[in-house]
């Protein structure tokens, strides 16, 4: 029998929810091998068109992943989770809040360059009190995922040899971060957005232009690279396909919000409203003029961080009666 989940009885959904999380948070099945490249990860299929756009499959098939318990708190719990992405695992944070009351919604939140999972732990909590699932990562270059996080000349030279630059990869890693929450028993795939923070909102952005099931973007403190064409068409082509500016027009009809302080030091405030202007129906753009904060998420920016989240994800967690999953 098809029951629609906006219809579903209160009782029938807390069911679910209880039986789901209780399934999906046993330790993941531990993968052989785990730190080993996988076969199929050398076969991911990556092209930038001659418009400069970067593509990947949409089916990116079954996502392989294990958990380890980490952390909790009197609302959350914690967990260390690895999944597997091209060249390489990906190493992030899953905080869930310990009630809910129905299916919640979704958010991969990426830091920004150097930053690692650990201290972006501050604003997944913050997001995840709300009553979403909260995935954060280290990226490339950074943390337990490691690598290396190229020099964009760099990546221009292995763009030229047909090697995937660190930054296509970056966006291949929150496509994946996105399987792995669409995949949760509990998440509503209908509310899964990905967030970012300064170089994680522009790879935020090209991820969910490239991926149309993904329901939004959060770009905090971030902006495109305002590129100047030239007169060599592969270092067009190249720049433009790293470039959030490029793909952020394709973000509609799905919503965007982007939160930006008066006097960030990194990103100019005219930087991120020359992005937002880019960008089509349905937007929104919060500001804060906060002294005390440079870069990145502000404490001052959390009325707006609710804000934001219930336009882009419905969050009704302050509304709800919730019970303890166990």
């Amino acid at each position: 029998m098809k029951i629609k989940k906006k219809y579903l009885y209160f009782g029938v959904v807390v069911a679910v929810i209880l039986l789901a999380v209780a399934f999906y948070l046993k330790p993941f099945v531990k993968q052989k091998k785990t730190e080993e490249k996988s076969k199929e990860q050398d076969k991911i299929l990556w092209l930038v068109d001659k418009d400069g756009y970067l593509a990947y499959p949409l089916n990116r098939g079954n996502i392989k992943f294990r958990r380890d318990d980490y952390a909790q708190t009197d609302n959350l719990t914690i967990s260390r989770v690895i999944y597997q992405s091209t060249r390489g695992n990906v190493y992030g944070l899953l905080v869930l809040p310990k009630s809910a009351s129905e299916l919640m919604p979704g958010v991969v939140l990426l830091p920004g360059a150097g930053v690692g999972k650990e201290s972006e732990l501050g604003l997944a909590k913050k997001i995840a009190e709300l009553g979403a699932a909260v995935l954060t990562i280290d990226q490339r270059g950074t943390g337990e995922t490691g690598g290396e996080f190229n020099s964009i000349k760099q990546d221009y030279l292995d763009f030229l040899n047909a090697k995937e630059p660190t930054q296509h990869l970056m966006v291949y890693d929150a496509l994946r971060g996105y399987d792995l929450l669409n995949s949760a028993p509990f998440i509503d795939p209908e509310r899964i957005i990905i967030a970012g923070e300064s170089l994680g909102g522009r790879i935020a952005i090209i991820a969910t232009a490239i991926d149309r099931n993904i329901k939004g973007v959060l770009a905090i403190s971030s902006s495109g690279l305002d590129f100047k064409e030239t007169n060599d068409t592969k270092v067009n082509a190249f720049l433009k396909s790293i470039d959030s500016d490029h793909y952020i027009g394709q973000i509609t009809p799905r919503k965007l919000v982007m939160m930006h302080n008066v006097n960030d030091k990194n990103i100019p405030l005219n930087s991120a409203i020359m992005s937002y202007s880019k960008a089509q129906e349905p937007k929104r753009f919060v500001l804060v003029n906060d002294t005390s904060c440079n870069h990145g998420y502000c404490d001052s920016m959390y009325n707006g961080l609710v804000d934001a989240l219930d336009y882009l994800v419905d969050i009704r967690s302050k509304t709800l009666v919730s019970v303890q999953v166990k």
